[in-house]
């Protein structure tokens, strides 16, 4: 396997190159614990996704069937229940990431589903990340007119053939371009960030060279990321060695996840996850259609979940042992205070 991995990462903000991307200062997770609700959260508003992408369980039809999990859009009314809750939070959520495991643009009322959020007390941030796919003139104008605070675009190539080949899917990338470029031009206070993964260009054909020089001078942050094996259970084509991570670096093993601590994530269909690579709902801790998300958050499932991790380690739960996402992918480490935690929390 021939993988490209890069000493530092590529990535480039401001004029500014950096080690890892991250959109905003971060607080020392350890020092706000225990947390009386989540203050990050993800809502899917679509399960189901236009492309098909190598690296992605949701592009593997036989995976999805396998699972049982449904193809669908996040219903308005559930929407509004997830959101009324959250106007109660004690503590605000700082980030609302409408987007996990589908396409959320694919949503018919997704420029609403922002609307609303950026409406609602206690969300002080809005985001989504997209393949871009449904971006056109008219959209953009009312992308930017919902209030949406960060949008991230996934590139899958830089021509239609690695499109095709990747994604599976035909693309006008030329079209695509002038269409962000548009998208850049009226964006006002949203930020724009795009990336790619560092497997998906031909480094001998400078395909990197024309990712950064295509996008760069149309976003606010750019990134080249390598492909890691952060789906538990499931097979990452071209994946990165164990011992690097998505920017190149050597990886730092973690007993713990941060996660847990801090995030949800919330299904198209209401079924809680308590991260955001729980695609096979290995690790399902409840429903939103059926509880609050507080009651889920205090429940006993996220409370055990908690201590294995605290206590025992990651190790100790299957489908964290085999997930890659905690050691490449996350930006904190609670390891060293394993201890101030379980006082905390009083395991």
């Amino acid at each position: 396997m021939n993988v490209n991995i890069k000493p530092q990462a590529q990535a480039v903000e401001n004029g500014n190159v950096f080690m890892l991307p991250t959109a905003y200062d971060r607080a020392e997770l350890v020092d706000l614990v225990p947390l009386a609700n989540p203050i990050s959260m993800q809502v899917d508003p679509a399960s189901l996704c236009n492309f098909k992408c190598a690296f992605c369980p949701t592009g593997d039809p036989r995976l999805i069937k396998q699972t049982g999990r449904g193809q669908t859009f996040m219903k308005m009314e559930l929407y509004e229940k997830i959101l009324a809750e959250i106007a109660a939070f004690k503590t605000p959520l700082k980030t609302l990431k409408l987007f996990k495991d589908g396409e959320p643009m694919l949503h018919p009322q997704f420029i609403e589903m922002v609307r609303m959020a950026k409406a609602t007390k206690n969300v002080a941030r809005v985001e989504t990340t997209s393949n871009g796919s449904k971006l056109s003139p008219e959209f953009n104008e009312k992308l930017v007119a919902s209030g949406i605070d960060r949008v991230v675009l996934s590139i899958e190539g830089v021509t239609d053939e690695k499109y095709l080949s990747f994604a599976r899917v035909r693309f006008d990338f030329a079209k695509f371009v002038e269409t962000v470029r548009h998208l850049y031009s009226i964006r006002g206070n949203m930020k724009l960030h795009v990336k790619t993964v560092a497997q998906n260009l031909d480094y001998a054909k400078g395909e990197d060279r024309i990712f950064l020089d295509t996008f760069g001078p149309i976003s606010d942050g750019i990134y080249i990321e390598n492909t890691v094996a952060s789906w538990p259970d499931f097979a990452v084509a071209d994946a990165v060695p164990d011992e690097v991570d998505a920017y190149g670096r050597e990886t730092v093993k973690k007993d713990i996840c941060p996660y847990v601590l801090y995030a949800l994530s919330i299904n198209a269909d209401g079924v809680v996850s308590p991260c955001c690579v729980d695609w096979n709902r290995e690790l399902a801790i409840g429903s939103v259609a059926e509880q609050t998300i507080l009651d889920i958050w205090n429940g006993p499932k996220m409370a055990a979940l908690r201590r294995a991790h605290i206590v025992d380690g990651l190790s100790s739960i299957p489908s964290c042992a085999s997930c890659g996402q905690v050691h490449a992918c996350t930006h904190d480490n609670v390891d060293p205070r394993r201890e101030d935690l379980i006082k905390r929390l009083g395991f």
